[in-house]
């Protein structure tokens, strides 16, 4: 099997660039090929990226979980 031939993942229409205070991040919320749960990376535009161990149920509760760490701790712990 060649590279091109590798499903791709499943990308969450929640993903995309996030803005608060001068900072943008962008956010991947994405689900591998034949899995069922829900992973997520963030990157800086400085190409630091945050990804989470664990995985969600739904993007929805990726996204939750996002908004909660921007809320308790800022946008700039991703920086």
């Amino acid at each position: 099997m060649t590279q091109t031939d590798l499903p791709s993942s499943e990308r969450s229409e929640l993903s995309g660039r996030y803005t608060e205070n001068d900072i943008t991040v962008i956010v991947e919320i994405f689900r591998p090929p034949a899995g069922d749960d829900w992973r997520m990376e963030v990157t800086s535009l400085e190409d630091q990226v945050t990804e989470w161990n664990e995985s969600f149920a739904s993007a929805h509760e990726a996204w939750e979980e996002f908004i909660y760490v921007v809320n308790m701790e800022g946008l700039a712990v991703f920086l």
